[in-house]
């Protein structure tokens, strides 16, 4: 995010009418491993710093770090809750989120954090979420079963055409839910939930596309036989990286690739026993249980016709 002059200077106004030295070093402490004032401004330890002073070296040093959103995170956090028991009032904080947001980043309150205006822009961390800090994400991964088959089988422009298909049915089930696409490989891929319920909207999703490929395989599949996807719903604390090989690494993504290959039928949707423990009874009977082989149990969502008796 490009902070405007005008932001900043907003922002170390707000810092030197609103609070003291000492209350600027304690944010500091939130934000920094170590950052010393003095240091920073060039004021030997005998001599006071005028706060004006303070604040606009933190400020250009908070902008230099790409900590600007943390910090105006942080003044909320006072202003609203208080820190360490106490509520800090900080002038011209509305206007601070007003601009942040003409920057087409908005405040979640639920999360208490910024994030991306997704009517404006759809990135990979929503716009807030910093490489390699850890965060708790609810995942859905997709693969085309017999991939390799149907490429050897069909025309090039079938395959094509199909694949868009299925890649919007899937874009369109995850942006209704504020999903994001973290990769890509035309005959399936990786999303991500952060936000609110996050494992409900992931299995939704989920759930969303078996229904929807149901419905494709009986009108519009140009194949000879159904369309077949697996699909699977995982949830876990993670480092967030925006580097696909470090993702691969990542034990959260090793088990819901092993849940999607090895526990999913085609047009079927599995989600993990840490997903599932979340859910109300009501919403674990449209399941049934998959037994692993461990000490570990599944559950399994399709779709089909009922059977007359």
């Amino acid at each position: 995010m490009q902070i405007p002059a005008s932001l900043a200077s907003l922002t170390v106004k707000a810092l030197a009418e609103s609070l003291t030295l000492q209350n600027m070093k304690m944010i500091a402490d939130r934000l920094f491993d170590y950052y010393d004032f003095n240091k920073k401004t060039g004021f030997s330890y005998n001599l006071d710093i005028p706060r004006q002073v303070a604040a606009k070296q933190f400020v250009a040093d908070v902008k230099n770090e790409g900590l600007f959103v943390k910090l105006v995170q942080v003044l909320i956090e006072m202003h609203t809750t208080g820190y360490m028991g106490k509520k800090y009032p900080i002038k011209y904080l509305k206007e601070i989120i007003s601009n942040i947001r003409e920057q087409g980043i908005i405040y979640d309150m639920e999360n208490r954090i910024f994030v991306e205006d997704p009517a404006i822009r759809k990135t990979k961390n929503w716009g807030t979420l910093n490489e390699g800090e850890q965060y708790l994400f609810a995942l859905l991964r997709l693969d085309i079963a017999g991939n390799s088959k149907l490429v050897r089988e069909y025309p090039d422009d079938i395959i094509q055409a199909t694949y868009a298909d299925f890649r919007e049915m899937v874009y369109d089930a995850v942006d209704r839910r504020n999903g994001r696409i973290w990769s890509w490989e035309g005959d399936g891929g990786l999303v991500a939930f952060f936000f609110s319920n996050k494992n409900l909207y992931a299995t939704f999703a989920g759930m969303d596309i078996v229904n929807r490929l149901f419905l494709y395989n009986l009108t519009k599949c140009r194949l000879k036989q159904p369309l077949g996807v697996r699909i699977a719903v995982h949830s876990g604390l993670m480092d967030y990286t925006d580097k696909e090989e470090d993702l691969k690494r990542s034990d959260i993504i090793k088990t819901i690739t092993d849940i999607e290959a090895n526990h999913t039928k085609p047009n079927t949707l599995t989600i993990s026993d840490m997903v599932a423990r979340g859910f109300c009874k009501s919403m674990i009977e449209v399941f049934r249980p998959v037994i692993t082989g461990g000490s570990k149990t599944y559950y399994n969502y399709s779709l089909q016709w009922e059977t007359a008796e």
